[in-house]
């Protein structure tokens, strides 16, 4: 049911209730059993007029009407129409209750009930202000009336709110086209304002129709006398301020009576300015409905071309390619500037067509050309061809000379050669990239950091836990791998703050073994390997993680190669270069090496492009498969280490890398890690704090493992609470650096207000970061670095709990 059907009777007596239920409520089926009982007995027809429904609601005082009427309002469930009696004592009166209701529902329709001369017409006019939707209903009732009146009252309810919401949505339809007129108006005026040329508009009757503030600024003229619309007395305003004022002002005329002609000039100042003067019909649809003057300054341009033609001698003296062209594109002038840097001779180009030997890209010339004529100056970077086939970048900038006629004469190119300028630019956001990557490497090994450091945790618990020998072996790989992918998070780390990674003795004998160990139990089986070095290898100083990633570079191109399987040969030997020795390098120096062979069986590199496999970015993998940085990346390793690299390859015949590193007779040579005892825990209780859930589990496992009982918070604020509850307890707070929500830092200072003598292990993949600066001036017991091993946690526990270690 429509809630314009609803309808409150508002009376202190119930039969009235009643009565309103029998003549606008539904009707019941004992009264539709009477009608027809009464149509047979007295040989009626039963109406079947369809009834309005009409929703009633009732109150026996005008409160309850009125906290009936704000209800049903909050509910969007307005009553239309309210019947209300004139007497309803002990409460208000109707005509108080309508007062009222009318204040917090103005559109309802009321029909007051009355059998008494209670109150005159006029005197509820007067009390209450409204007519309009004000019935007087007289008691008692006649049911006709009722009906009526109710369904008068609720179509007029419904029509006047149709009315409000049409009229709303027709004022809001109008104000946002009258905002989008202004906005428009606004954007084209703003537009005309930004150009650089001074703009008027007029009409086909003389009237001016727009016009930009440059405009004004160009003739001096005061905006109330342009804004009066009156073009003479705008054009006689101006007409003292040009040279030759009346072919100035002849040209007006002229336009004004040829519609649909364009026409553009120069206008000469009094005061030395010099305009170029544009003109053009005004289209609107396809009809002319005005014209358009535009005015661009050319005084530095008149200048300029004054300058050129006064020091034509002199053009042949610059450094730069200068070369004069007529209208028509054929060379006319041809400096000493372009022979030195084109190699064309004024000889073998006079006459020609500039475009026919010139320009490396007909169309762009074309397309300058056309600007060039249409705003008689163009500027940009151009690529010309040389005499001997070479592409020379330069700057261009043509001018067009004008003849003593200001007819367009010739064009005026000046060539600036700018290679030396694009090298530097290039170098330049070479440089920036670097930066960039540097930055995107940090982020990018303190995400690693935390991925590594659950499995170098988790090592010593699975060597406990494994009895079979050859899953030790794997669980032994998995750990190297982790401890290599640690090693070059510290090289990323080192890279992107701007340093060098240590340099160390670099045992590349095991190296040779352990890399043939990994890429054996990773690369596919139908590959095999093989590995080899004596026992009187010479000993070398360089990077370990970088001469790690040249060998594993090296062996991913051999697998790569060899889709269908083959065989990949590692091997290192000492080896002596002097002048006999073949060197594809020419930095190559000699000396005594140690040679790093990584030979495949796969598929070979053809001899056309075997010189281009160390290019930044070249690669002959499909794509997707492959970035073409490998190799480039593992000869800057080798450079950095004063090495070379030999390669020998034939199609179908496999490739052999050759890596010379310089050796270092006599260092010591590095051996690997032995693993050493866990130190153990005594009880005491360890409070660890991380947002990464990998390594604060395995962390508080390995703990748990070893002696400790273990507290865990997920990140400073979780922490906080942990501590202020536990706080006697904990002997040593274990907390990441960087953490969401609140960081180790502000954990730590409010740690500090609770307990000063509370000792705190940091731990952070950045060492730098300013967050840690300011734990250690908050003073911790220690730090240790992610990826941290399970050793070196539980050694560096130990030492703070034991007191082996000041505090920092």
């Amino acid at each position: 049911m429509s809630n314009s059907n609803r309808i409150l009777i508002i009376d202190d007596n119930q039969a009235i209730h009643d009565d309103f239920r029998k003549i606008l409520g539904a009707a019941t089926d004992s009264v539709t059993d009477i009608s027809a009982a009464e149509a047979a007995l007295f040989g009626e027809e039963i109406s079947t007029v369809d009834k309005p429904e009409y929703d009633l609601s009732f109150a026996s005082q005008g409160k309850e009407g009125l906290h009936k009427v704000e209800r049903a309002l909050a509910e969007s469930r307005p009553y239309a129409l309210a019947f209300v009696d004139v007497r309803m004592p002990p409460g208000w009166d109707g005509i108080e209750t309508v007062s009222r209701i009318w204040k917090v529902a103005p559109d309802l329709q009321i029909v007051i009930c009355t059998a008494y001369s209670d109150y005159s017409w006029e005197e509820m006019i007067r009390k209450l202000g409204k007519t309009d939707q004000l019935l007087i209903l007289k008691k008692p009732f006649d049911t006709t009336e009722v009906h009526q009146m109710a369904s008068a009252m609720v179509q007029k309810y419904a029509l006047q709110k149709l009315q409000r919401s049409s009229m709303l949505s027709m004022e809001t339809q109008m104000v946002g086209n009258v905002e989008e007129v202004h906005r428009t108006l606004a954007l084209t005026q703003a537009t005309l304002d930004a150009t650089a040329d001074g703009i008027l508009v007029i009409d086909k009757m003389g009237k001016i129709t727009g016009f930009n503030q440059k405009f004004l600024g160009i003739w001096n003229l005061p905006p109330s006398l342009i804004e009066s619309g009156n073009y003479e007395s705008m054009i006689n305003a101006v007409l003292w301020q040009v040279v030759d004022p009346e072919r100035f002002n002849n040209k007006f005329k002229e336009l004004s009576h040829e519609w649909e002609s364009e026409s553009i000039d120069q206008v000469d100042f009094v005061d030395g300015r010099c305009f170029e003067r544009y003109s053009q019909p005004q289209v609107v649809g396809e009809k002319v409905v005005g014209r358009v003057w535009s005015f661009r300054d050319i005084s530095d341009r008149r200048t300029a071309e004054t300058k050129i033609r006064e020091q034509a001698s002199l053009l042949n003296l610059a450094r730069d390619a200068i070369f004069v062209c007529d209208m028509e594109g054929q060379v006319t002038f041809w400096n000493n500037g372009c022979v030195d840097l084109l190699g064309w001779h004024d000889e073998e180009v006079m006459g020609k067509p500039v475009g026919s030997f010139l320009s490396a890209n007909q169309n762009e010339f074309n397309s300058a050309i056309e600007r060039l004529k249409l705003n008689g100056a163009w500027t940009g970077e151009t690529e010309l061809i040389a005499n001997d086939g070479r592409k020379v970048t330069v700057d261009t900038s043509l001018t067009l000379v004008r003849g003593e006629n200001n007819q367009p004469k010739s064009v005026l190119a000046i060539n600036t050669d700018v290679s030396e300028r694009k090298e530097m630019e290039s170098r330049f956001l070479r440089r920036q990239r670097m930066e960039c990557i540097g930055t995107m490497a940090s982020g990018v090994a303190h995400d690693l950091n935390n991925i590594l450091s659950p499995i170098l945790i988790s090592v010593p618990m699975l060597h406990e836990a494994i009895e079979r020998e050859e899953l030790k072996n794997l669980v032994n790989n998995i750990e190297i791998s982790a401890q290599r992918g640690a090693e070059i998070v510290k090289q990323l780390l080192a890279f992107g703050r701007g340093v060098e990674g240590e340099r160390v003795v670099v045992p590349l004998a095991h190296m040779v073994t352990e890399i043939g160990k990994i890429i054996g139990d990773t690369f596919p089986k139908n590959i095999s390997i093989t590995t080899s070095s004596p026992d009187d290898l010479w000993s070398m100083v360089g990077d370990s993680t970088h001469i790690h990633q040249v060998l594993l570079n090296l062996c991913i191109n051999a697998r790569d190669a060899m889709p269908d399987g083959g065989e990949i040969a590692i091997s290192v030997v000492n080896q002596a270069v002097d002048d006999s020795f073949p060197k594809q390098d020419s930095e190559a120096k000699n000396g005594s090496y140690l040679c790093l062979t990584v030979a495949d069986t796969g598929a070979g590199i053809p001899q056309e492009i075997l010189d281009k496999v160390f290019d930044p970015f070249f690669t002959t993998k499909e794509q997707g498969r492959g970035t073409g940085l490998g190799l480039s990346t593992v000869l800057g390793i080798v450079r950095s280490h004063d090495g070379f690299i030999n390669v020998d390859s034939s199609v179908n015949g496999g490739t052999k890398f050759s890596v010379y590193l310089p050796a270092a007779k006599g260092a010591a040579d590095t051996k690997p890690a032995v693993r050493s005892e866990l130190k153990q825990g005594k009880g005491e209780t360890i409070l660890v704090v991380d947002d990464e859930e990998g390594v604060l589990v395995t962390t508080a496992r390995l703990l748990e493992c070893n002696g400790y009982r273990v507290l865990t918070g997920a990140d400073g604020v979780e922490a906080l609470a942990v501590f202020q509850e536990h706080k006697d307890s904990i002997a040593v707070v274990f907390t990441d650096v960087m953490m969401p929500n609140m960081d180790g830092a502000v954990m730590l200072a409010k740690m500090r207000e609770q307990d000063p003598t509370v000792r705190v292990i940091a731990t952070s993949g950045l060492e730098t970061d300013a967050r840690f600066e300011k734990m250690r001036q908050l003073g911790i017991s220690s730090f240790v670095e992610k990826p941290y091993t399970a050793e070196q946690m539980l050694r560096v526990l130990r030492e703070v709990l034991d007191g082996d270690l000041t505090d920092t």
